[in-house]
């Protein structure tokens, strides 16, 4: 699935599984370590992103 997203005024546009997490694919595509994964199932809120 190809997805388009701007994060920090810069745009990223890849092909992406379609059951690719939004902090997956912030940390592993386009490099950004700051969001931390925690549980791995939503519980936790370690993973919340601000949009």
């Amino acid at each position: 699935m190809k997805v388009s997203i701007t994060v920090n005024g810069k745009t990223h546009e890849s092909d992406v599984e379609p059951r690719t997490l939004l902090v997956h694919y912030i940390r592993e595509v386009i490099g950004l370590t700051g969001t931390n994964v925690g549980c791995d199932t939503s519980s936790c809120g370690a993973c919340t992103i601000h949009m």
